[in-house]
C-alpha cells in the first residue's frame, strides 16, 4: 500500500476540495453502462461500484461541470472494465479477440459501418464521437493514435502473460506507459478540461516527455499497489517483477527502487512544466499557450495525485474480488 507521500515536495502542494458533482456524475455513468450492455445484474453493479471510480474523478478534475464529468468518468469506466476484458483471461483466442477490436476502432474512427456486437464496442462507437466532437484534424489525429497505441500495446504485452514471461527494462518502458493508457488520459483530461493545448507544442519533445513522466508514475505507482493482484493473475509486465527479474533483488528492493525512479520523474515533470514560458516563446506561440498547457499539466498533477488517494478506498484491488471471472465474465466473444 502507498499514499501521497509517494509524492516529492510541491508535487501537488494544496489540493482542492472533491468535485461536488462526484456522485451524479457516477450515476450517469452507471446508467449508461446499463444501457450499452455492460451491466447486466445488480452484482455487477455492486461490484462497479465497489471500485470508487467517481470519488477517484471527484479528486482527479475538482473543477470539472457535470457534462465534462461524466465524460471523463465514462472513459474511465469503460475503459477499466474493457481493459479487464483485453487482458485477463486464459490465453486461448485472447490476442484474436483483442485483434478484433482494434479493427473495429480504426474502422469506427475512420467512419466506416462496423457491427457492434458486444457492449465494449457499443461503448466506443457511442463514446467516441462525443469525445472527439469539434476537434481540428490534427488533434483528432493525435488522439486517435495514442488510443489505438493503447490497443496495440495491450494486445503486445498479453503476450508476455501468455509466455508467463517478464519483460527486459528496456522493453517494458515504452510498453507500460501505453499500456496504462495514460497518454490517452492526457488527451482526455485536456478535452474535458477545455486546454486547447496548441499541436505545436503538443509536438515538442519537452511536453511528450512531460506527459511519458505523467504515465510512467502512473504506471508505477499503479504496478506497486497492484503488485498483488498482478502476482496472483500470473501478470509479468509489472515495473515491480521487471526490476526484480533484471537487476536480481528482491520484491521488496525492488518496489523502494520503483518508487525512487518515480519520485526522479515527477521531478523531471516540474522542470519541464517550469521550462513551458520559454519553450511556448521558442515556439513562437502566444503566451496563453503557454498558460493552458500550464493548466493541463496541473490537470496531469492532479490526477496523479488523486490516483495515491483513492488507492485507499478503492476494492478493485482486493484479492478476493475476481476482475472478471464469475463478475462480467467474457464479452468480446459475443
Amino acid at each position: 500500500m502507498i499514499d501521497s507521500s509517494a509524492l516529492v515536495e510541491g508535487f501537488y502542494p494544496d489540493p482542492p476540495p472533491a468535485n461536488p458533482q462526484a456522485r451524479r456524475a457516477e450515476e450517469a455513468v452507471i446508467t449508461w453502462l446499463w444501457r450499452i450492455g455492460f451491466l447486466t445484474t445488480p452484482e455487477q453493479e455492486a461490484h462497479l461500484r465497489s471500485f470508487e471510480f467517481g470519488t477517484y474523478h471527484g479528486l482527479a478534475t475538482p473543477d470539472a461541470g457535470l457534462d465534462a464529468l461524466v465524460l471523463g468518468l465514462k472513459w474511465f469506466c469503460w475503459g477499466s472494465l474493457a481493459d479487464d476484458q483485453y487482458d485477463n483471461y486464459d490465453w486461448g483466442e485472447r490476442e484474436h479477440r483483442l485483434a478484433r477490436m482494434i479493427d473495429d476502432v480504426r474502422a469506427a474512427v475512420a467512419g466506416r459501418p462496423v457491427a457492434v456486437s458486444n457492449p465494449v464496442l457499443a461503448g466506443f462507437v457511442e463514446y467516441w464521437p462525443d469525445l472527439t466532437k469539434g476537434l481540428a484534424e490534427a488533434s483528432l489525429r493525435r488522439i486517435t493514435g495514442h488510443f489505438v497505441d493503447y490497443l496495440q500495446a495491450i494486445l503486445l504485452q498479453n503476450r508476455y502473460h501468455a509466455r508467463g514471461e517478464v519483460p527486459d527494462a528496456a522493453t517494458f518502458l515504452m510498453l507500460r506507459r501505453n499500456t496504462i493508457a495514460m497518454v490517452f488520459q492526457a488527451d482526455v483530461l485536456e478535452i474535458i478540461g477545455e486546454r486547447r493545448v496548441p499541436e505545436p507544442l503538443w509536438e515538442s519533445l519537452p511536453l511528450r516527455e512531460l506527459v511519458w513522466c505523467f504515465a510512467d508514475i502512473t504506471a508505477w505507482h499503479n504496478d506497486v499497489y497492484g503488485l498483488e493482484k498482478d502476482l496472483a493473475d500470473r501478470q509479468t509486465c509489472n515495473a515491480v517483477r521487471v526490476v526484480a527479474a533484471g537487476e536480481e533483488c528482491d520484491l521488496d528492493t525492488a518496489v523502494a527502487r520503483v518508487l525512487e525512479r518515480a519520485r526522479h520523474r515527477q521531478r523531471l515533470m516540474l522542470e519541464l512544466e517550469r521550462g513551458l514560458p520559454e519553450l511556448t516563446r521558442r515556439l513562437g506561440l502566444p503566451a496563453s499557450a503557454a498558460a493552458r498547457a500550464a493548466r493541463l499539466v496541473e490537470d496531469l498533477r492532479a490526477y496523479v495525485h488523486a490516483n495515491l488517494v483513492w488507492i485507499g478506498q478503492t476494492a478493485r484491488y482486493d484479492l478476493n474480488r475476481p476482475r472478471i471471472r464469475g463478475t462480467f465474465d467474457d464479452v468480446l466473444s459475443r
